[in-house]
């Protein structure tokens, strides 16, 4: 089989390896020597570890200190990490997965390996990153995370670094887990079960690992800071730091005189229509879900059997490992805000014909029923716009490998596919709303109809009335909403595939040259990537409140040859005890946009016994993934301001706006279109990376690495943004040909319809800066084993050059309205992790402190700030500091581990994000709701 190297504690350190590999764990259940490893950036087989990429090492003792249960929660520590990742804390648009994003450059550009091999996209359909939910920490040896690119050596993705999750193989034993948490508050409770089995025998060895995790809601009304909509500051209250903000489609309505512009409501008490303030705003933030509900379970294997030799074919073996992961999730959000026209661009007046609005309606100054163009309504009584999910994914990979004339070689195919559904509930058929709110007649019976007339009637229509409060005798009756959802729910149906074949052959001793063994690995690999996501009618005819979306299917596939080099150059020579180099380069053609070719240059030049130098330059690529180049048109609502809404000028009125601008009701989520397109080209990007690795002689448990990192990506895949496209119309004319309105036929006259804003190739991505990590374990004293690790990443640039050529530093802010609902996120200057550790006889502690600095926060585009005398573009955001302590024991004649934690001990509130999507925080940075305590047990025979 292929040969490998052992891994030792002391090269762990230096790769960034915290002192938690000392803790021991339960030793009954044998898990024999650590299997011996290539290093994650490398596929040569070498006499060390120490190679010239910057690895950090997280060891599964390690990953026990920490209280989460999957492996993207545990890579959100990594002080490298940056911008914004989806989490089971993410409700608008989480979908119940969990990814990762190093350097803040997206999970899309970080790639994530199973044991050195692709993982298969998960989610809805049509993905582009992996799920690390699917992935359970009861099966983790060691996570693996290289932060530099690795397109020569991994291929494309690789432009941020790379994720390898290494699992268990040689375990052998029976482990089980108990785990349960909750928040101090008593909800959010987590609940999971593992066992692993492991067997051997002198031919081979198989290892299973079964899971199940269960986490339970959380309501964004039970925590303070969620509890409301803020705005910070706005214009028309400038001295007052924090005020209530919310929906201008509220439960008591919110309708317009089209000939007045008078806008009236009841407000949240009922009584008589009145002129509407911003006072009468509804707060959608207490009937959200903070914490969505998310159960999952799966299975893991991994398997070697070894058949021996077979003349030059020595040391055969099959080698496979797979897994499979079952997950159900549930997202809430408010209940939909019915605006026809204003909201989802469809015309839907409220007739003055109707009955129930002569009878409930509001009057114009003459005390008449008006016809209504811009209504809007909070659909209260549907109890909220719930998405279900529900996907399966599954992977499997087997090998044959052996040793020929010797060179270690390997040839193996993999499958992975995923499947997932998503249910949707309280969203409405446009197109029968509109009948729903046009002219009405009583029938022979009495019963009020919809049509203006018996010869009119609309069958098995009911009239609806958006008058009356929710909770009255007036509200929405079932009778009502059934007919304008059209007792259906809408649904996505999706599937990712991924199949691989490779060839791989490794020497790392193909001759000796003066200063050591010449090492060499060549490869030939062919991938064929898949997806698809399937929509109802009414998603694909624009008629559903769900939003309007396209089909989407598409597929590609990539044939690709490598080869590396490692080349001693020189050693024990004064100054240089060992010089090498690593050459690495990949040639890739893609069927969608052609070949491309890229190199690597690794330089280590150990100065002496303790010292160490290491660069690499590289160049990366990411080749445009399936939902970039075929996702079909969706719609999305990002947060824009209309510049021609206020002063329309020459570009504004060409494009349809008239001449004295238009009232935009307030509206600050602009009705955009995005989605794929086949003409994309990849990504490109030169990296480099220079540190220097310190393992000082004091007491055998020091190491200091320091690592200066840059990045810069070119051609990046994107969209130009709404309000760049709305900006860019505004002051150049550019884009307006993107942007829809409203005609001066209709009582919105200038009003936006959609902006066009899909895929394109355009700007640029440069960021740099240095990442710390320093660990030390102290000689034993009699009051046990201390050690401490310090890991920082400090963030010297980030900065976007946009579509328009524009540039956004983003190094030490937080952004949030780059055409999506979620932004780039937080780009802290400075993000670290302190950990404490003791252990004395059979009791160990850990002390873990996660610092994030402050930031200023971008304002650009938020209209609350954009007043008479107010332009208000930044605000700071105050650093974020949270601590987490766990307490283990372990009791030898029972064979059983127990562990006590808490997190967030101290019950530290995220900070107040003005700009931020939901929850007036960001959860995809911070994770954090509040204390957070659990307990665990493990058992081993």
């Amino acid at each position: 089989m292929l040969r490998k190297n052992r891994l030792t504690l002391a090269v762990s350190a230096a790769m960034g390896l915290g002192a938690a590999a000392a803790i021991p764990q339960v030793a009954s259940a044998q898990e024999g020597a650590l299997e011996e490893v290539v290093v994650t950036g490398s596929r040569i087989s070498r006499p060390d570890l120490e190679g010239a990429n910057p690895v950090t090492v997280m060891q599964r003792s390690e990953l026990n200190m920490m209280g989460v249960n999957n492996v993207g929660d545990i890579l959100r520590n990594i002080t490298a990490s940056a911008g914004s990742a989806t989490n089971t804390n993410v409700n608008n648009g989480g979908e119940g997965r969990v990814t990762f994003s190093l350097r803040g450059l997206g999970a899309n550009r970080t790639l994530v390996l199973l044991n050195g091999k692709r993982v298969v996209a998960s989610g809805l359909g049509a993905d582009d990153s992996v799920d690390l939910g699917n992935i359970p920490t009861a099966m983790i040896e060691r996570v693996e995370v290289l932060k530099d690119g690795a397109s020569a050596v991994y291929g494309s993705d690789a432009i941020a670094g790379v994720v390898n999750l290494i699992t268990r193989r040689n375990f052998q034993g029976f482990e089980v887990n108990g785990y349960y948490g909750e928040y101090g508050e008593g909800d959010g409770d987590t609940e999971s079960m593992d066992f692993t089995l492991g067997v051997a025998g002198d031919k081979g060895n198989a290892v299973v690992a079964g899971w199940w995790n269960n986490q339970k809601t959380v309501w964004a009304g039970d925590r303070e800071y969620s509890e409301n909509d803020y705005w910070w500051k706005p214009y028309w209250q400038p001295n007052n730091p924090r005020v209530p903000g919310g929906s201008s489609a509220p439960p008591w309505g919110n309708h317009a005189d089209p000939t007045t512009g008078n806008r009236y409501t009841r407000g949240e008490e009922g009584g008589d229509w009145r002129p509407r303030t911003s006072a009468d705003n509804y707060n959608y933030q207490p009937v959200n879900y903070l914490v969505t509900p998310n159960e999952r379970w799966g299975i893991n294997l991994a398997a070697t059997y070894e058949f021996g030799d077979f003349g030059f074919l020595e040391d055969v073996a099959f080698k496979t490992d797979g897994f499979y992961s079952h997950s159900e999730s549930q997202t809430l959000s408010a209940p939909e805000p019915l605006a026809p026209l204003v909201f989802f661009g469809v015309p839907a007046p409220y007739s003055a014909d109707n009955w129930y609005n002569q009878q409930y309606g509001p009057k114009n100054e003459a005390g008449e029923t008006f016809e209504i163009d811009d209504w809007r309504r909070r659909m209260e009584e549907t109890g909220g716009r719930a998405s279900n999910f529900q996907t399966e994914t599954y992977q499997l990979h087997i090998a044959l490998e052996g040793t020929s004339w010797n060179w270690d070689w390997e040839l193996a195919g993999g499958y992975g596919e995923n499947n997932s559904s998503q249910y949707l509930e309280g969203y409405f058929n446009l197109d029968r709303v509109a009948e729903a709110v046009g002219p009405t007649h009583f029938d022979d019976e009495g019963v009020l109809q919809c049509g203006a007339s018996p010869d009119a009637a609309i069958a098995g229509c009911v009239p609806l009335n958006i008058f009356g409060l929710p909770g009255t005798e007036n509200q929405v009756t079932q009778e009502m909403l059934a007919y304008v959802s059209k007792n259906y729910n809408a649904f996505t149906n999706g599937k990712n595939e991924l199949k691989s074949v490779t060839f791989a052959a490794s020497n790392g001793d193909v001759f000796d040259l003066p200063a050591g063994p010449l090492g060499i690995a060549f490869g030939l690999e062919k991938h064929w990537f898949d997806g698809s996501q399937v929509v109802d009618t009414n998603q694909l005819l624009g008629t559903s409140t769900a939003g309007v979306s396209q089909n989407t299917g598409g597929g590609y596939d990539v044939e690709e040859a490598f080869i590396e080099f490692n080349i001693p150059l020189l050693s024990d020579l004064p100054l240089v005890e060992y010089l090498e180099l690593n050459f690495a380069t990949r040639y890739s053609d893609y069927s969608t946009y052609g070949d491309t070719t890229n190199s690597k240059l690794n330089l280590r030049w150990q100065i002496l016994d303790s010292l160490t130098f290491r660069g690499t330059a590289g160049e990366s690529f990411r080749a445009p993934s399936i939902p970039e180049l075929y996702q079909g048109q969706f719609r999305t609502f990002p947060v824009a301001v209309d510049p021609c809404a206020t002063d329309a000028n020459a570009n504004c009125i060409a494009n349809g706006v008239p001449a004295g601008g238009y009232d935009s009701g307030g509206v600050t989520q602009i009705p955009s279109d995005q989605g794929g397109n086949p003409d994309l080209e990849e990504e490109t990007a030169d990296t480099y990376t220079f540190g220097l690795v310190w393992e000082p002689d004091l007491w055998g448990g020091t190491s200091m690495t320091l690592d200066y990192w840059d990045i810069d990506i070119k051609n990046p895949v994107t969209v130009a943004g709404t309000q760049t496209r709305l900006t860019g119309c505004y002051t150049s004319g550019a884009y307006c040909d993107t942007i829809q309105r409203f005609g001066p036929e209709t009582s919105v006259w200038g009003n936006i319809i959609t902006v066009g804003d899909l895929n394109t190739n355009a700007g640029r991505i440069e960021t740099s800066g240095v990442d710390l990590s320093f660990q030390t374990q102290f000689p034993e004293t009699a009051f046990g084993i201390f050690g401490a690790s310090l890991d920082w990443t400090y963030l010297i640039e980030y900065d976007k050059t946009e579509a328009d050529g524009s540039v956004k530093s983003h190094a030490g802010f937080y952004w949030d309205d780059n055409g999506n609902d979620f932004g780039d996120g937080m780009f802290a200057r400075n993000r670290g992790l302190l950990t404490l550790q003791w252990m004395m006889d059979n009791w160990s502690a850990s002390w873990r402190t996660h610092y994030t600095s402050g930031v200023e926060e971008n304002l650009e585009g938020l209209w609350w700030h954009q007043g008479p005398g107010e332009n208000i573009t930044q605000r700071s955001i105050e650093s974020y500091t949270t601590h987490d302590v766990q307490l283990q024991y372990n009791i030898d004649q029972w064979n059983t581990r127990l562990s006590l934690g808490a997190d967030n001990v101290f019950d530290e509130e995220p900070p107040f994000i003005d700009s931020a999507f939901a929850f007036n925080t960001d959860h995809t940075y911070t994770g954090s709701i509040g204390r957070f305590y659990y307990a665990r047990i493990t058992l081993s025979f």
